[in-house]
């Protein structure tokens, strides 16, 4: 490795040494320019990816962020007028959680720390205010931490006390939420807001709680305290978890069958939701056992005749076979069900009718095949006649026009992320041969590549005009020193050579 390394200086101090001043000062500029080439790549892509930290903030936690990110001397950059805040990815979970342990951001309104400090000589008045806003900034804080929540704002109105209870006035709220995108919030969840803020405030009832989403669309209810009502809406629940369990059930056995996207299904389902508590007596007649008998035997004698009678009588009592049963049926049970099932149609190779190459369409699905896939759901929903359930199962062919293009955008979007990461891993390694290719070309154009790769690619070296010029003179000059020196030891021989090259040119002529 030494020897080669010493090889190579020798080498280079050769070229560097045989090099003109314009050609020495081409090999230092093209030898920088590709160093700060390189380096410029390589910082481009060593550059740490930025990921979103915030958005949408306002110009007071854009401000207070920022100041928190170069106090920790974090990177960071700006978009959209300063409302998104940007910062290497790997820091932006550990940043979050110290911003968050500092209040940051306050975009949700001010909390209880607005009594942190105490100010002498506030009023009453100034002390309410300052309580709702904190309260109603809590608030928001809660229920922003729902996953489907974006925004929210809340308003509270807290009437003041009276002297007479009549004439005093509940406390009511209202509720703008803002929902994320492709996200919707169930009822459960508007429910649970409504208690929630219900809770928070004394006095505050659900009713007196208004929810709406930022298009202005109302999501609460006014929640009815008559129990029957509540009875009917659980009714309506356990109904519809029913229909969803036996539709989940059926539509992923025909999606293992059929493929995923070849079948619908819908079940309505008829609940029977008395609660049924009777008691049944059933004799049998045909059936009796003998309980008791009693038998009473009498004398009787007659004076005048001098005679006497016997009668004789029997009680025969008798039990009858008796069943009891008592019966106890709880709500709930199923009444009926009725089931729809829309099954695709099978696509294959038809040729056409007048011939030619066969066409991908359509093809209807055998009676058989559509025999096996009603058993199947009758199998699966737990079908009984005596209850008049139903099963239809109908075929068509589906417009899966939006599914394609879904499924298109998808793909062409893992695919531009695939080929970005591509180019950005193989720029790297093409930058560098583009730089090495260009320094080889330019120093071939000048022709100081060393002779023995310049052997090797057929490249012959050149020398310069001035050094082949030296080179000349002093292979002349050695030439008549070697003369003057021969002739002076040898003279005759010297006499001798020049006769010879004029009898030779003689004979020539």
């Amino acid at each position: 490795m030494n020897e080669f390394f010493q090889q190579f200086l020798t080498q280079a101090r050769d070229v560097w040494v045989k090099m003109s001043p314009n050609q020495r000062f081409a090999s230092i500029g093209v030898t920088f320019l590709t160093i700060v080439g390189m380096i410029a790549l390589l910082i481009w892509v060593q550059q740490p990816k930025y990921d979103v930290l915030y958005s949408r903030l306002n110009e007071e936690d854009a401000n207070n962020i920022i100041t928190e990110l170069q106090t920790n001397k974090i990177p960071y950059k700006t978009e959209q007028n300063g409302s998104v805040i940007l910062i290497p990815t790997n820091k932006v979970a550990e940043t979050r959680l110290s911003l968050a342990g500092k209040g940051l951001p306050r975009t949700a309104g001010v909390g209880y720390e607005i009594f942190d400090k105490v100010n002498i000589g506030v009023t009453d008045f100034v002390q309410k205010i300052n309580y709702r806003r904190a309260l109603e900034g809590e608030l928001t804080r809660s229920i922003e931490t729902i996953s489907s929540i974006d925004k929210a704002r809340v308003h509270i109105v807290i009437p003041e006390e009276r002297l007479f209870t009549e004439e005093q006035k509940n406390p009511s709220a209202s509720v703008m939420l803002k929902i994320k995108p492709a996200t919707k919030l169930e009822d459960k969840q508007i429910l649970g807001i409504t208690h929630l803020i219900a809770s928070s405030i004394e006095g505050l009832e659900p009713e007196n709680i208004t929810i709406i989403d930022s298009y202005g669309n109302l999501l609460s209810t006014v929640q009815s305290v008559d129990p029957m009502v509540k009875l009917t809406a659980h009714q309506l629940e356990l109904r519809q978890r029913l229909e969803d369990y036996l539709t989940r059930k059926v539509q992923s056995l025909l999606n293992g069958v059929l493929g995923t996207g070849n079948s619908a299904v819908r079940i309505s389902a008829e609940i029977d939701f008395k609660k049924i508590d009777q008691t049944i007596r059933t004799f049998d007649p045909n059936n009796t056992v003998v309980r008791g008998e009693q038998r009473d035997d009498r004398v009787e004698q007659n004076q005048k005749e001098s005679f006497s009678t016997t009668n004789e009588s029997t009680i025969t009592n008798f039990e009858m076979n008796e069943t009891t049963e008592h019966v106890l049926q709880d709500a709930g049970s199923i009444r009926r069900l009725t089931v729809a099932v829309f099954v695709n149609q099978k696509y294959g190779m038809v040729p056409p009718a007048g011939g030619g190459e066969p066409v991908r369409q359509a093809v209807p699905r055998t009676q058989e095949e559509l025999d096996n896939i009603r058993v199947i759901v009758q199998n699966s929903v737990g079908y009984d006649p005596l209850r008049q359930d139903q099963v239809a199962i109908n075929q068509l062919s589906f417009d899966t026009t939006q599914q394609d293009q879904e499924r298109q955008q998808l793909d062409q979007a893992e695919r531009r992320e695939f080929w970005y990461n591509i180019a950005q891993k193989g720029l790297l390694v093409i930058s560098i041969l583009i730089f090495v290719l260009f320094a080889r070309s330019l120093l071939r154009s000048l022709k100081i590549l060393p002779p023995k790769e310049a052997a090797e690619e057929g490249i012959e070296t050149a020398v310069p005009i001035e050094e082949e010029i030296s080179l000349e003179a002093q292979k002349r000059a050695q030439i008549q020193e070697q003369v003057m020196i021969f002739a002076k030891e040898k003279p005759s021989n010297v006499a001798k050579l020049i006769k010879t090259w004029m009898v030779e040119e003689e004979a020539e002529e």
